[in-house]
């Protein structure tokens, strides 16, 4: 297969997966209390970086790491994907997944915000504009596109959703402090 044709083949799968992620979360919850599906997550996700780090041969890289730059890892690990997941399944508990995933989405204009007090970015008046048309749209589809009888069924579950939104913004705003460290060592010692 082709280098171009791999990549919209793994584009096509991101987008199956990312789409269907809420789907997954809310069968899931069906059979397992959010706590249980945390756990399973972390510990499958953990040994899956472990043995992707044992097939890449860079075991030895991890085991000569320097404490200095594991634990700023593994304190990202508390906000993402501990804190992230610990307060998203939560929401996915209380909120229909249609209303929980794009108050959950709405990480990259959190991003975009928090950018400018903590990284001195600019938004422009275009940015600016975007970003309202974006929340506009989050509005429309939390609300089912009926605006004038949106009602909140669970507030708790709103903040959480809008809160998982935060972590994940500051997660990868932080991470460009982090020493930098291989992707794959540093995403293991998140979990």
């Amino acid at each position: 297969m082709k280098n171009k044709q791999l990549s919209y083949l793994f584009a096509g799968l991101t987008i199956l997966f990312w789409g269907t992620a809420a789907s997954a979360f809310k069968f899931t919850l069906n059979h397992f209390s959010f706590i249980q599906l945390l756990a399973w997550a972390s510990l499958i996700s953990t040994l899956l970086l472990f043995l992707m780090i044992l097939i890449s041969g860079k075991f030895q890289e991890l085991i000569q790491t320097p404490r200095k730059k594991i634990f700023p890892s593994v304190y990202l690990g508390l906000l993402n994907p501990f804190g992230y997941y610990f307060i998203l399944l939560k929401a996915y508990e209380l909120l229909p997944a249609q209303v929980a995933q794009p108050l959950n989405f709405i990480w990259p204009l959190v991003l975009v915000l928090l950018s400018v007090p903590l990284l001195g970015e600019k938004i422009t008046y275009k940015g600016f504009i975007a970003l309202v048309v974006s929340f506009i749209g989050v509005i429309l589809i939390s609300s089912e596109g009926n605006i004038a009888n949106f009602e909140v069924k669970s507030p708790l579950g709103v903040i959480l959703a809008l809160s998982s939104s935060v972590i994940w913004a500051l997660y990868w705003i932080l991470n460009l402090r982090v020493a930098q460290l291989d992707p794959v060592i540093r995403l293991f010692l998140n979990f």
